[in-house]
């Protein structure tokens, strides 16, 4: 029997994903269960969580002792509650008794300097750390215009463009579909807001890259990987997220759209189409690999990569708990399968192996 746990920080979220995938569990093999990592008892080990009954098709509260495969979907943010309950996950991964699911990435900066000293270099946009508000400016001189991204951050959140002309900044940021922006006409006014954010959050920053298509909307591709039950990378879908005019973020969470990745190659002519399809999939054959070199195992995997207008492919981001809406929203029968997926490669990490074994999730 596989004890399965799934991990959130809310039960509010991620909530049918769970649902969905514990319907799916053959009874006779799991013991599913949800939990938060801040309702361990920290002496007794127990979880105060919810235990899914198959027969009534719903969770129930429950305690029992901690899962012995866990599927972590925990995000963070910036908060005492978010530490702490990063330390406890940290605890969990150093026991034995205990398999994760995919042991997740660390932060942008440590993936970053993994891939730039990789094969996919020439794909990965030059990034420097943003110590100040002097470090930035200074780097301004040569960029003009820069995205100033956080080294701990998710869903588009904390992002900004800052463009330098003259003696005026102009400091812009996208959330929910709107633009924000500040403009300061000296480099002391700038560098003093520059080092309040950096003084809340670690920064780093990236040349603004022209990620746009004809209408000025920025896009870029989202590529979902997961990992069968013979662990082996599995392409599950592509697709397109597609911001507002004149935007600087595509993500769904600034108020972006979905698009159908055969739309966007559909407008190409038959070279372009050809050379950048090539690229993609050199770009996913090799990532993977890379990653896990340097990182311990994964299950999945978000990838998001740009297309300048020159056609040049360029990985923006690779994300270890991706969301699945995009996918799903373009390719509703493959919900089946991502629903599926985790249990299955649970199995094969309890060497109980579906097919070859006639198990039946």
């Amino acid at each position: 029997m596989i004890s399965f746990g799934m991990m959130s920080r809310s039960f509010n979220s991620e909530t049918t994903y769970f649902t969905e995938m514990a319907k799916r569990a053959n009874p006779d093999i799991f013991t599913c269960f949800r939990f938060s990592p801040a309702k361990i008892h920290p002496i007794t080990e127990l979880v105060a969580g919810e235990r899914f009954d198959y027969e009534k098709k719903k969770w129930l509260k429950a305690e029992f002792p901690l899962p012995k495969i866990i599927y972590d979907r925990c995000f963070y943010a910036n908060d005492t509650e978010s530490k702490q309950s990063m330390a406890i996950v940290k605890w969990l991964k150093s026991r034995k008794d205990i398999t994760f699911l995919g042991n997740g990435l660390p932060n942008k900066w440590s993936i970053y300097e993994v891939l730039s000293r990789s094969a996919l270099a020439p794909y990965i946009p030059e990034t420097i750390l943003a110590a100040s508000g002097k470090a930035v400016i200074a780097q301004l001189e040569k960029w003009s215009t820069a995205i100033l991204k956080p080294v701990f951050g998710s869903g588009g959140a904390g992002i900004f463009k800052i463009k330098q002309s003259g003696r005026k900044f102009t400091i812009t940021a996208d959330a929910n579909g709107s633009l924000s922006e500040k403009i300061f006409l000296s480099t002391s006014e700038t560098e003093e807001w520059l080092d309040r954010l950096c003084s809340k959050n670690e920064y780093m920053m990236q040349p603004f890259l022209e990620l746009s298509d004809s209408q000025n909307r920025p896009f870029d591709i989202r590529v979902l990987l997961q990992k069968d039950w013979r662990d082996n990378w599995i392409l599950r879908g592509k697709g397109i997220r597609l911001g507002h005019k004149d935007g600087i973020l595509s993500n769904l969470a600034a108020g972006g759209e979905i698009q159908a990745f055969e739309d966007f190659t559909g407008s190409l002519d038959f070279r372009t189409r050809k050379f950048l399809l090539l690229e993609l999939e050199e770009i996913l054959s090799i990532l993977p690999g890379i990653l896990e070199a340097s990182f311990p195992r994964l299950f999945e995997l978000g990838i998001d990569i740009g297309v300048s207008k020159d056609q040049a492919l360029w990985v923006l981001d690779t994300n270890s708990k991706p969301g699945r809406k995009v996918i799903a929203s373009l390719n509703p029968d493959l919900k089946e399968i991502l629903y599926k997926a985790p249990l299955e490669y649970a199995m094969t990490l309890s060497e109980i192996l579906p097919e070859r074994e006639g198990q039946h999730l």
